[in-house]
């Protein structure tokens, strides 16, 4: 029998190379960034001057990015990526690291300084987002300054329209966006500023300088113009299911046979013939949407009709396949909730709080250059059936709770009845001696009963 008092050589020799081996495998990540880069889709032939700088939002006044070109004017960021539920990412990498990919795979010569190689490093971005400009209307940019918000204090005195110069305005732009000050000295920036401001204020000639104060009723045909443009061009899907198809959906009611055979005489003939989506309730169906719930729903819809004003009529826009017709609403309604969407989408994303009801009021004064009167009448009857086709529902449920309430009471009186006479034969039982029960046990097939013997011969 043989032993071995040590271990061999080659096995000492193996195990730490072995060991190494399997360290220098696993790969190091770097740590995370605290300001990882970004991916942006930019428009073509940007000056060498374009920036991306920090502007006051017109809406909610926070500071987002914007891109500004001194000839090709204003883009607005709009941030696309992955939902949630599926996640992406971006792996960034340089032609450098390519081509020292391709110089691994097939050496030719080794390779004296690897410094480069070390350096050309690629980059995992996390979330696969893209930041995509869009061209934005620069009036926008300048309704904060034209009509700051009101102080809404019982003692304060409501502020005067004053006519100020394109100077003054430039300066409150100025105080609220600092960065933009550089742009601002461009003569082609403040020409196109001056010319989108002239068409939503009364102007007023002091001397050689022209004084500028805004119009709301300008400021919402100017809109107007905009949102048919939208609207023209095709609502996104989403849009156009959720604010237009939704609402203009006639009513129905699906009746039941059994409800037919018992309740016929309470439903009436025109209850009989709606119909209404059961997840659906007539506060659901209102078009009185409001902007902040609007801001949110419309955050995935393009900005084409942001960018439009009198020098982008010449540029020729593809216009969206027409929509399917909608069955049961009258001829031009379809087109009227269109509009009003593509208004709302507007005011909820690029006008101020206090502008917006402005024009929501006036929208619906006598004075407006669009009639929404035939959209408000059939919006209002189609609420008014589909309360009657709720309240239809809700009486078939009724009668359904009352057929099933009497259907249990039957049931529950032969229980009782068959209980009862189950009781009365154990209480005969219980009567009974023990004699009587034996008898009972006794074969009497072929016998003559008692009363035999005492009939008539």
């Amino acid at each position: 029998m043989k032993t071995r008092s040590k271990p061999s050589t080659k096995s000492e020799k193996e195990t730490p190379e072995s060991i190494s081996g399997s360290s220098t495998a696993k790969v190091q990540l770097s740590p995370e960034e605290a300001n990882p880069p970004q991916l942006f889709i930019l428009p073509d032939h940007l000056s060498n001057e374009a920036r991306i700088i920090q502007l006051e939002h017109p809406r909610h006044g926070t500071k987002s990015p914007y891109v500004v070109c001194p000839e090709r004017g204003f883009y607005e960021l709009t941030k696309v990526g992955a939902p949630e539920t599926t996640r992406r990412s971006w792996l960034l990498s340089s032609e450098a690291s390519t081509s020292i990919d391709q110089e691994d795979a097939i050496p030719s010569e080794p390779i004296a300084d690897k410094s480069d190689k070390l350096s050309a490093k690629g980059y995992v971005l996390r979330n696969a987002n893209l930041l995509v400009a869009t061209p934005i209307d620069s009036l926008f940019f300048a309704l904060p300054a034209l009509a700051p918000p009101v102080s809404t204090s019982k003692s304060s005195k409501p502020q005067k329209k004053l006519f100020l110069s394109s100077e003054d305005y430039f300066e409150r732009i100025t105080i609220a966006s600092p960065q933009i000050s550089a742009f601002l000295e461009v003569e082609s920036i403040r020409a196109s500023i001056e010319k989108r401001m002239a068409k939503i204020c009364d102007t007023a000639d002091a001397g050689d300088e022209i004084m500028y104060r805004i119009s709301e009723d300008k400021l919402l045909a100017e809109l107007l113009k905009k949102a048919t443009k939208m609207a023209e061009n095709g609502l996104t899907a989403s849009m156009e299911e959720r604010f237009v198809r939704k609402p203009l959906e006639v009513p129905t009611i699906i009746v039941s046979p059994e409800d037919i055979s018992t309740n016929h005489e309470d439903i009436t003939p025109a209850a009989s013939g709606l119909t209404t989506p059961l997840a659906d309730t007539p506060g659901t169906q209102t078009t009185d949407t409001s902007t902040e719930s609007a801001s949110a729903s419309f955050s995935n819809t393009s900005t084409a009709a942001t960018s439009f004003s009198e020098d982008s009529l010449s540029t020729g826009l593809v216009k969206a396949p027409n929509t399917l017709p909608i069955s049961g609403a009258p001829d031009g309604v379809a087109d009227l909730l269109r509009l009003r969407t593509a208004l709302f989408f507007l005011c909820s994303k690029y006008i101020p709080p206090h502008l917006s009801e402005s024009i929501k009021v006036l929208l619906s004064s006598p004075t407006s250059s669009t009639d929404f009167g035939p959209l408000d009448t059939h919006l209002a009857h189609l609420a008014k059936l589909r309360q009657d086709a709720l309240a239809a529902r809700s009486l078939g449920d009724v009668s359904r709770k009352r057929s099933m309430l009497d259907d249990g009471e039957e049931e529950e009186s032969r229980a009782e009845k068959k209980r009862k006479i189950e009781e009365e034969e154990k209480r005969k039982k219980a009567g009974e001696s023990r004699g009587v029960k034996n008898l009972k046990k006794v074969n009497i097939s072929g016998m003559k009963k008692m009363s035999d013997f005492f009939g008539k011969k």
